[in-house]
């Protein structure tokens, strides 16, 4: 573990370190973009939390923030940085989000994570390998009460995470961001799955920033 501007960060990583700005912040304005649809400020999940830039943006919003980080190195960061930055209600889980619960590989490193960039990890395809073994939960088999916001940049997994999460959308009705890169292919997705999970649960797009989609119930 090294640190960056007070951050926590995983030894090997070069590219996510560089990319924050020195009031320790990654894209704040993506966030700030989603939020303004917000309404309900009870619970919020980060997916895909990483060292938790988001997450302890989140915590000054919401009630209750649950992180979820799936890679042991980053993980364990993410609960340093929000011992750090005091964000006692930020609920840490070493879990990723999926379509259906079980284990699955994850890919820590290889030629399509240059610079060491462990903000591009991500859960193997069902037909490859990987370098650990993660758990993989549906965001449905926590039957949350209310969900105000849902934020997921997975590495191409968001459509398997939000097809575990159709009945939460459909009872809660949370704004959703998530990262669109295309790479959804990866797990034979086509570019578009996402939006069409969504727009099958009654969702449209509100807001474009960058590679991030921002959607809310019609």
């Amino acid at each position: 573990m090294k640190e960056v501007n007070g951050w926590a960060f995983p030894d090997i990583d070069e590219f996510m370190a560089g990319e924050m700005k020195a009031d320790g912040t990654y894209q704040a304005s993506h966030l700030r973009l989603a939020l303004k649809h917000v309404t309900d400020l009870g619970v919020a999940v980060d997916g895909g939390a990483h060292v938790g830039t988001w997450s302890r943006l989140m915590a000054r919003a919401f009630g209750q923030v649950i992180a979820l980080e799936p890679s042991a190195d980053t993980h364990e960061c993410l609960v340093e940085n929000m011992r750090r930055f005091g964000c006692p209600n930020v609920e840490v889980r070493q879990v990723a989000l999926g379509a259906v619960a079980g284990l699955s590989a994850m890919v820590l490193d290889g030629p399509q994570l240059e610079r060491k960039n462990t903000g591009g990890r991500y859960v193997a395809p069902a037909s490859a390998k990987g370098d650990r073994t993660v758990r993989v939960e549906t965001l449905d088999s926590w039957s949350l009460p209310s969900l105000g916001f849902l934020k997921l940049d997975v590495e191409g997994s968001e459509p398997l995470a939000l097809m575990g999460a159709r009945a939460t959308l459909a009872r809660c009705r949370p704004i959703v961001l998530f990262e669109s890169k295309g790479l959804c292919r990866r797990y034979g997705l086509k570019p578009a799955a996402a939006q069409d999970v969504l727009a099958s649960c009654g969702y449209r797009e509100l807001e474009i920033a960058g590679c991030d989609r921002v959607w809310g119930p019609r």
